[in-house]
């Protein structure tokens, strides 16, 4: 073979060699929004495969999938079902079971403040048109709230007369971490899922500044910033749903062992790896005195926390150890 022949496979060879190097890393940005899970969900990727309007398609499609199956409203979920005795037990398949786990470890944590039987006082409390229920009815559903009226046998969820689940409080953040399962197994190689605030980051290289919605401000004014890389940060605040009746806030996070809302903090972010443990935990360190909120997610793996509340009428906070890594 002539030198010159040979000169030119080589150069073939290199051309080729950095033009499979280029395809490889090509990859394709989508973004897009959605009405699902009773908020706004946004859904930023980056993919290796070109077919990107599809794939955000099949994971608005997996929410609202897993919105009917978790869903406290719509009377084809099974949780409806349960709760409105349509079913006499309910089937506990690996999603339930997962968020079962995590709901009974945060109520034991918690002592009983966290409890996804609280659905008989989700029913009386109505933000929408201010109404606040009388005592005796606040009393009458707490007799229907505690998780200690849950057995399961045999794989099936069964519970005493009258008691209802509310899973509202952590199935958005399971959600948001399954149908990021779902994107990574389509090639999405990064991006971030925002679903009305609760935030998952994945696959990123570089930290991304997420604020903090200051909780007495009316123009969407930050408290803190945090900085995150493939994380979840989700934040529970007395702003989201409420009214303000002779002075007094009442908003949508019900601590069942007082049937009232909860007036411990005015809003707590948590930041985990998942969006469950970041949506569950928020909701349940909203619950407790703040110096108890700390403490629980000082000594719980994986959560770091920020709570906000009132003292002496000025906003105040306490941070969990290593949050100052994200600041």
């Amino acid at each position: 073979m002539k030198r010159k022949d040979i000169i030119n496979i080589v150069l073939f060879v290199i051309v080729f060699a950095f033009a499979a190097y280029r395809f490889s890393k090509l990859t394709y940005s989508n973004q897009k929004s959605a009405f699902v899970m009773d908020t706004i969900v946004d859904i930023k990727i980056e993919s290796k495969d070109k077919n990107t309007d599809e794939t955000i398609a099949g994971a608005f499609k997996l929410m609202e999938d897993y919105e009917k199956k978790f869903s406290f409203y719509k009377k084809e979920s099974p949780i409806w079902q349960f709760n409105n005795n349509e079913i006499e037990s309910l089937y506990l398949d690996e999603d339930l079971k997962n968020i079962l786990a995590i709901s009974r470890q945060l109520n034991i944590d918690t002592n009983s403040h966290y409890d996804i039987t609280i659905g008989a006082l989700s029913e009386i409390w109505d933000f929408e048109n201010n109404i606040i229920p009388s005592g005796k009815e606040i009393e009458k559903a707490k007799l229907s709230t505690g998780f200690n009226k849950l057995t399961i046998i045999n794989g099936y969820l069964k519970g005493s007369e009258g008691i209802k689940i509310n899973l509202g409080s952590l199935a958005k953040g399971y959600i948001i971490d399954k149908t990021i399962e779902y994107l990574t197994q389509k090639d999405v190689i990064s991006g971030y899922i925002n679903a009305g605030g609760d935030i998952r980051i994945f696959g990123n290289k570089k930290p991304v500044k997420i604020g903090i919605m200051h909780p007495r401000s009316d123009s969407n004014e930050t408290i803190d910033v945090l900085s995150i890389i493939n994380r979840s940060v989700v934040t529970s605040g007395d702003y989201e749903r409420y009214f303000i009746e002779d002075g007094i806030r009442y908003h949508h996070i019900l601590d069942p062992l007082t049937g009232y809302p909860s007036h411990e903090a005015i809003s707590v972010t948590v930041i985990a790896e998942t969006a469950l443990i970041a949506d569950a935990h928020s909701t349940a360190l909203f619950l407790l005195k703040p110096e108890s909120a700390i403490e629980l997610a000082n000594r719980t793996d994986d959560v770091e926390a920020i709570v906000y509340y009132f003292k002496e009428n000025k906003i105040e906070k306490l941070e969990t150890k290593g949050i100052s890594d994200y600041k």
